[in-house]
């Protein structure tokens, strides 16, 4: 079972994080649902529409994007987000995975999908 701790983001009034503790235990899809709707809830009050911005469209069409086969990377690059990718940290302990563990600050991100 995963514990999803709600907490005041940096950005601004409104602005939500969602710290994960999961005890190596998979999250599941209602989880993530919540987190990606604390994610709509942030974006709309961070980016209202009112002031002209698209608000929670954004992060939809990042997923949208990532659905449709665009690379990772590429969509990290245009949403601005790929310094702060640098500072994910990523085991993969997969059998099909050519090292036993990765950790994105010694690879490419491109490594990763």
């Amino acid at each position: 079972m995963a514990i999803l701790t709600l907490v005041d983001g940096k950005k601004g009034p409104g602005d939500i994080l969602v710290l994960v503790t999961s005890y190596e235990q998979p999250l599941s899809f209602a989880e993530i649902l919540f987190i990606n709707k604390c994610v709509l809830d942030s974006e709309h009050e961070y980016y209202p529409i009112a002031k002209g911005n698209i608000g929670k469209a954004m992060f939809l069409n990042a997923i949208n994007e990532l659905a449709c086969g665009v690379p990772f990377e590429r969509v990290l690059e245009r949403y601005g987000l790929k310094r702060k990718a640098k500072s994910l940290k990523i085991v993969d302990k997969r059998k099909k995975a050519s090292k036993s563990e990765k950790d994105v600050s010694s690879m490419r991100l491109a490594d990763l999908v």
